[in-house]
């Protein structure tokens, strides 16, 4: 009976010459090493806009009378805000409400009437005037003053700078951190820029109706605008040798 016990020693033996040719299997290439930064950059300017929400706020037995009084009295403060004549100035309806307005008595709700509100925002380009604005608002009807807000014209060009020197800081971060270690930037491989929560120049006061008895007696509303910060933040990723 035939055998093939020659043939397969033979192949086994070239099978193994050949492997032992081409030589062990080369080993897998380590990941290059990155080193990750942070750069923040803060530029600080005096304010040029300013920004006022006002409301109006009426009540009345009926709905009809309370929005009546309401569409009367935001009228009313329109009108003496366009004699102003302010510098830039727009006014923006953002907001109008009539709603039920209830008292409590005896553990009780009982209905007193009707409540209507109008909300305005007023931007205006010359912030000295805000305290004007905010008097002859609230002498001519409005009620409540919920916000002042200053920002930037030119906002946009001022984040740009900011971001531009947020990765020149966080480009300065990597080096330190690679010669730290003994190592130099090689490549970058990535820049983000990590968003900042706009914060509109700080604190917002608020204003209420309170506000009128400094009117009535001649009183402005003094405004103190500061300084606005423009922050912006660049992540930057580099590889290192």
């Amino acid at each position: 009976m035939p055998t093939h016990t020659g043939s397969i020693v033979a192949l086994v033996l070239a099978v193994s010459a050949n492997v032992a040719a081409q030589g062990p299997p080369p080993e897998q290439a380590l990941p290059q090493a990155t080193v990750s930064s942070m750069g923040e950059a803060v530029i600080r300017r005096a304010p040029d806009r300013a920004i006022i929400v006002l409301t109006t706020e009426s009540k009345g037995q009926t709905p009809q009378e309370a929005q009546a009084k309401g569409v009367a009295a935001m009228t009313a403060v329109q009108k003496a805000l366009d004699g102003l004549k302010l510098q830039g100035g727009q006014v923006m309806t953002t907001g109008m409400n009539l709603s039920a307005d209830y008292d409590f008595s005896n553990n009780q709700r009982v209905m007193r009437g009707y409540v209507d509100r109008h909300t305005i925002m007023v931007r205006l380009d010359d912030v000295a005037r805000a305290g004007e604005v905010m008097t002859v608002a609230t002498s001519s009807g409005a009620t409540n003053i919920s916000g002042v807000r200053f920002d930037r014209s030119d906002r946009e060009a001022l984040e740009e700078e900011a971001l531009r020197l947020a990765v020149v800081v966080a480009r300065a971060r990597a080096d330190a951190l690679a010669a730290g270690a003994g190592k130099t930037i090689d490549r970058i491989v990535r820049i983000a820029e990590e968003r900042v929560a706009f914060d509109g120049g700080g604190p917002q006061p608020q204003y209420r109706a309170a506000m009128q008895e400094s009117v009535a007696v001649g009183g402005a509303v003094p405004i103190a605008s500061g300084e606005i910060e423009i922050r912006m933040r660049a992540v930057l990723t580099a590889t290192i040798k």
